[in-house]
């Protein structure tokens, strides 16, 4: 069978296991993979190299127009954990690609993070985090109607996916990749404020997946002066869910900081939209 498979190499399974600090990759496990044997001079090993798109066809997410070399990839693989590796391959409609593709960045920065972070977190409270999401969401791509943005394929791509990026690890980089802000601590105790920031990480997803979509299908263009046009009702209507979808983060983010005593910047910018 494994002839019929176009499988990692050894060096890249370890790579991707090393690049995650050998940790599952589902934001929601993060189980550990590797830990001592009873064995004294062994060790047990539960993670997995596990293919984004399939090895072979039949297989989950099998995508017959790549070659056997971009199967093989490091880029086409990801590090989960055995029980993590079958859940993926079991509901190809909920762990779509993208999704996995996500996790995998998301594992990889928040190893970074782990590593350069301080060690002592006690003494960062739930205001604290709040006031570090509050700098994650105040920049252009949270302020300006979808319109007036300077550039939707590149500059608000990746501010949508670094914020994302933040929420989950707790580091901040600019569009050069530079780390411009972090957290130590990420993660908030308060349980109506975690469904909060859960919501907001999936609207943030949402806003990523119909930008790809929209991307891929040109459903916008834009005009000499700068700005983007949406054509017919459709990208009227397209257009209108970009700025109420950024609209309801932020007010999502606002009515936390607000009950935190935390004074944000409403972004006046989507009040006037609002009256247009």
């Amino acid at each position: 069978m494994s002839k019929n498979r176009d499988n990692f190499s050894p060096k890249t399974r370890d790579i991707l296991a090393q690049r995650v600090a050998f940790r599952c990759s589902n934001p929601d496990c993060r189980k550990p993979t590797i830990g001592p044997n009873s064995d004294q001079t062994k060790v047990t090993r539960i993670g997995i190299a596990a293919h984004i798109c399939a090895a072979a066809p039949g297989g989950p997410r099998y995508d017959e127009n790549m070659t056997k070399e971009e199967r093989e990839n490091i880029s086409n693989g990801i590090w989960l954990c055995s029980d993590c590796a079958k859940l993926i391959d079991v509901d190809v409609n909920k762990y779509t690609i993208y999704l996995i593709h996500t996790w995998k960045k998301t594992a990889e920065e928040l190893a970074t993070a782990e590593m350069i972070s301080d060690s002592m977190t006690s003494s960062v409270t739930d205001k604290n985090i709040l006031e570090f999401y509050a700098i994650c969401f105040n920049r252009s791509a949270f302020h300006d109607p979808i319109r007036c943005e300077g550039n939707i394929e590149d500059d608000f791509k990746k501010a949508i996916e670094d914020t994302l990026t933040a929420l989950n690890t707790g580091v901040l980089r600019n569009r050069d990749g530079v780390v411009i802000k972090s957290s130590t601590q990420y993660k908030i105790s308060n349980s109506k404020w975690r469904e909060k920031t859960y919501a907001i990480a999936c609207m943030l997803e949402a806003l990523l997946r119909k930008l790809e979509i929209a991307i891929k299908e040109k459903q916008f263009t834009q005009r000499p002066d700068g700005f983007y046009c949406f054509n017919g009702k459709d990208g009227r209507d397209l257009e209108h869910w970009f700025d109420s979808t950024r609209a309801e983060v932020i007010d999502t983010l606002a009515s936390m900081c607000s009950e935190a005593g935390i004074n944000i910047d409403r972004f006046p910018r989507y009040n006037r939209y609002r009256s247009w």
